[in-house]
C-alpha cells in the first residue's frame, strides 16, 4: 500500500510524552541544545559549563529486546501524525514506519534519527519509482519504464543507492530497510514479469542493492522483505525471495478490507494471515513481522477484527508484532475511525507483550543528575516509558 513521501529535510523532533521526557520542536542540533536546557535548570546552576546530553540508542541493537513489535505509519510520517496517533492509542509505538520514493527523495536523517529520538525503530519503505507519477488507472500503477528492474542491474540507479548507504553507514545505528515491498502483486512497477522485468530480476536486484550497503559498510542495516498475502494470482514467493543471506525479517502486509460492500463477518487473524504464513514457513526461518496491516470503517466488525489480531499479533509464535497502517486512503484505516475501533485498539495494545517506546536521554539525564546531585534517584532506571 502506498504512502505519499515527503520531500523534507530535518524537521521538528517530539520527545516522549511523559513527566521528565518533554516534547523538544526544532531541527536536530536546535532540539539537542533544548534538551540540554531543559532537563533540570539545577544542572545549570550547579555546572560551570552547560551540560550536554547526549542520545542513547543503544535501546535499538537488542531491538525489540524479546518483545513484540507495535508499529505505525501514517500518511507523511510528519511529527503531527504520529503525535496524533499517540494520544489516540494512548501509547507510543517502539516502531515508527516512513516512505521513501526514488524519484524524490535523498538520504536524510529525517528517516533514521529523528524517529530513533522518539524512542522507537525506524522502518524505511525504499520504493524504486517515482510516487508522483503513480496512475489513477490500477492496471497502469505499475507501468513505470524509467524504473524497470533492468536499470537498477545495468547501474542507472547506483549514485543514487550509494547515497542511502553511504547515510546509512554514517548514521551507523540498526534501521530497518523494507526495500521493494508486495512484490508478488501486480501494482508496483518492480513486480516480476511487469515493467518489462524479467522472472527472476527481482531477486537478483535485491541483492544488488543489498550488496552495495555491503561495500559501503552498512551493515546496520536490516533487510525486511515484504510480501503481500497471497492470493489467487499473486507470483509464487519462493522465486521472489533473495536467500538467507540477503533478508534479516520477513514481513507480511494483509488488511481486513478492500470490499466494495461492508462485509457481513470477519475472517480474523488466520483468515488473512494463515496461508501466506504456511509458505513462508517452507521458504525461510527468519523471523516474521507483520508491516502493514489495518481494517476497514466496518463498525463492529472493524472492532472486533482489531481485538483479535493484536491478540494473534502478541501472542501467536509466528509473529513478532505488527504495524499499523493509520491512514485515511481508499478506506479509513485509521484507529479512530469509529468510536469503538479506537476503544478496541487502547484496550488491545495496552498489552505488555509489546515493547515500550523509549526515552533515549533517560541514561544520560540520570547520569548528569546523579553527577549534581540532582534527583538521580528518580531519573534511575527510567528506560522504558509508556507514553502518553
Amino acid at each position: 500500500m502506498r504512502i505519499r513521501s515527503s520531500v523534507v529535510a530535518l524537521i521538528a523532533v517530539f520527545g516522549a510524552l511523559t513527566a521528565g521526557s518533554a516534547y523538544v520542536v526544532g531541527t536536530l542540533p536546535e532540539q539537542a541544545e533544548a534538551r540540554e536546557m531543559e532537563s533540570d535548570a539545577a544542572l545549570v546552576s550547579k555546572a560551570a559549563e552547560p551540560v550536554v546530553l547526549e542520545p542513547d540508542y543503544g535501546f535499538l541493537d537488542d531491538y525489540p529486546g524479546g518483545q513484540r513489535i507495535y508499529g505505525v505509519m501514517t500518511a507523511d510520517g510528519e511529527d503531527d501524525e504520529i503525535a496524533e496517533f499517540v494520544a489516540a492509542a494512548e501509547r507510543a509505538p517502539n516502531l515508527i514506519g516512513v516512505t521513501v520514493g526514488w524519484a524524490q527523495d535523498g538520504y536524510s536523517p529525517w528517516y533514521t534519527e529523528r524517529l530513533a529520538l522518539k524512542g522507537a525503530m525506524p522502518m524505511i519503505s525504499w520504493e524504486p519509482w517515482d510516487a508522483a507519477e503513480e496512475s489513477d488507472v490500477d492496471r497502469l500503477r505499475s507501468e513505470q519504464p524509467d524504473f524497470a528492474l533492468s536499470k537498477i542491474l545495468d547501474g542507472d540507479f547506483d549514485d543514487y543507492i550509494d547515497e542511502w548507504a553511504d547515510g546509512i553507514a554514517e548514521w551507523g545505528e540498526p534501521v530497518m530497510i523494507r526495500f521493494a515491498h508486495e512484490m508478488n502483486g501486480y501494482w508496483y512497477p518492480w513486480a516480476d514479469g511487469r515493467n518489462g522485468n524479467e522472472p527472476g530480476s527481482y531477486a537478483a536486484t535485491w541483492r544488488y542493492v543489498h550488496d552495495r550497503f555491503d561495500a559501503a559498510g552498512a551493515d546496520n542495516a536490516i533487510w525486511v522483505w515484504s510480501p503481500n498475502v497471497a492470493y489467487t494470482a499473486s507470483t509464487p514467493l519462493p522465486g521472489l525471495y533473495p536467500g538467507d543471506d540477503y533478508v534479516d525479517w520477513v514481513g507480511v502486509v494483509g488488511y481486513f478490507g478492500h470490499f466494495s460492500e461492508p462485509p457481513s463477518s470477519q475472517p480474523g487473524f488466520e483468515g488473512i494471515f494463515d496461508p501466506t504464513l504456511d509458505r513462508l514457513d517452507d521458504i525461510t526461518d527468519k523471523p516474521v513481522l507483520v508491516t502493514e496491516t489495518g481494517a476497514g470503517p466496518y463498525g463492529p466488525l472493524k472492532a472486533a477484527w482489531i481485538t483479535d489480531a493484536l491478540e494473534a499479533f502478541a501472542t501467536d509464535e509466528r509473529v513478532g508484532g505488527f504495524v499499523w497502517f493509520n491512514v485515511n486512503k481508499e478506506f479509513d484505516w485509521r484507529i479512530n475511525s469509529s468510536a469503538e475501533s479506537l476503544e478496541a485498539f487502547v484496550e488491545a495494545v495496552d498489552n505488555p507483550a509489546f515493547a515500550d517506546a523509549v526515552d533515549p536521554y533517560a541514561k544520560a539525564e540520570a547520569a548528569a543528575k546523579a553527577e549534581a546531585g540532582v534527583g538521580a534517584g528518580a531519573q534511575a532506571g527510567a528506560e522504558g516509558v509508556k507514553q502518553p
